[in-house]
């Protein structure tokens, strides 16, 4: 076998942004209705909060289910 990996650092991390991008499009637009007061800090820490749990998902299901 060769030491030589298929894919970068860069390349990793973007497939992970594609992946997750859902939870966050669905976290932001939870947080935007859900704060009517403050739309974009809402949108803002739901959508981290839904990037995350979205990344802990594929976390989970790569590394124990799969």
């Amino acid at each position: 076998m060769s030491d030589i990996g298929i894919f970068s650092t860069f390349d990793l991390m973007l497939l992970a942004l594609i992946a997750c991008s859902p939870g966050l499009a669905l976290g932001a637009a939870l947080g935007a209705w859900r704060s009517p007061g403050h739309r974009i800090r809402g949108a803002a820490l739901y959508g981290m909060a839904g990037f995350m749990l979205a990344f802990a998902g594929w976390w989970v299901y790569l590394t124990e289910i799969k």
